[in-house]
């Protein structure tokens, strides 16, 4: 089951705890992808840095929603 994870402006994510996979997709659902194995486990990565920024860099959504939409 997915859990939602990220929604934001243009684009959100959902996550598969149980096998790690990521479902991303635009807001208008004109586009979307199914992340599994290394393109799962390389966008968590990207996330969790992003998530681990500092205050002046940290996420207000737009470096999270850039990650997104390289995959997309």
């Amino acid at each position: 089951m997915f859990i939602p994870s990220y929604s934001g402006l243009k684009y959100s994510y959902l996550y598969e705890p149980k096998t790690g996979n990521y479902l991303l997709f635009s807001n208008d659902y004109k586009r979307q992808a199914y992340l599994q194995g290394d393109d799962a486990r390389i966008f968590d990565k990207e996330i969790e840095r992003i998530d681990n920024l500092p205050p002046p860099q940290c996420n207000d959504g737009r470096l999270t929603e850039n990650v997104i939409s390289l995959y997309l």
